[in-house]
C-alpha cells in the first residue's frame, strides 16, 4: 500500500472531494435522504462557523490588555438603561478580576492567541462534521445512487463496475425502465 493510498483512506475529505463533483454531475439522481444529509451537512457547517466565531471572541476579550478592556467595557454607553451598565460593569470585573493568570498580549502574540485555538476548533469540527456526513452517506448504500457511488468510492472500485441508479415513477415513464446507469468519468 503507498503513502498516498494510506492517505487517501483516512480523509472522508478527499472522498467527499471525489463524491461531490460526481453528485453536481448527476444531481437529478439525488433522492430525499441524500437532501437531508445535505441539509444536516449545511447546518452542521454554520454551527461550526459560529463556534469557531464564539472562540475568537472569547480569546480576543481574554488576551486583552487592561486599558483595551476599560474601553471596552467603559462609558460611554450605547443604550442608557440600567441593565446594560451592569452587564458591562460585570463583564470588566470579571476580566479584569483574571488579570493574575490572564496574558495580556498584544501584536502577534495576541494574533496567535485569538487564531490558534479558533482555528484548532474549526479544523476539529469540520472534521468531525464531514465523517458524519461520510457515514451517513454509507450508511444508505443498498438505498440510493450516492450511497452506492459512497461505498464504491470506499472500497476503491469506483471505475470497475457501472452504478445503477433507482428512478421515480415518473421518469421511469419516460425512459421506459426503473434503473439508469450512473456516469462516473
Amino acid at each position: 500500500m503507498s503513502v498516498w493510498s494510506m492517505f487517501f483512506t483516512q480523509k472522508p475529505e478527499l472522498k467527499l472531494a471525489v463524491m461531490d463533483e460526481l453528485m453536481a454531475k448527476q444531481k437529478r439522481f439525488q433522492t430525499r435522504e441524500d437532501w437531508e444529509i445535505e441539509v444536516a451537512a449545511q447546518n452542521a457547517r454554520s454551527t461550526t462557523y459560529m463556534a469557531t466565531f464564539g472562540v475568537w471572541l472569547s480569546c480576543f476579550v481574554f488576551s486583552a490588555p487592561t486599558g483595551q478592556v476599560k474601553r471596552m467595557f467603559g462609558p460611554p454607553d450605547s443604550l442608557v438603561i440600567p441593565p446594560w451598565r451592569m452587564a458591562k460593569d460585570a463583564c470588566q470585573n470579571i476580566v479584569l478580576g483574571m488579570n493574575g493568570f490572564r496574558p495580556q498580549a498584544t501584536g502577534l502574540y495576541r494574533q496567535f492567541w485569538c487564531m490558534g485555538p479558533a482555528f484548532l476548533t474549526l479544523s476539529c469540527m469540520s472534521h468531525y462534521n464531514e465523517c458524519a456526513r461520510w457515514s451517513a452517506y454509507l450508511n444508505l448504500k443498498d438505498k440510493t445512487a450516492f450511497g452506492e457511488l459512497a461505498s464504491k468510492i470506499e472500497d476503491g472500485s469506483l471505475h470497475e463496475n457501472p452504478i445503477l441508479a433507482t428512478l421515480d415513477a415518473k421518469t421511469a415513464n419516460v425512459t421506459h425502465g426503473s434503473k439508469m446507469e450512473l456516469s462516473t468519468l
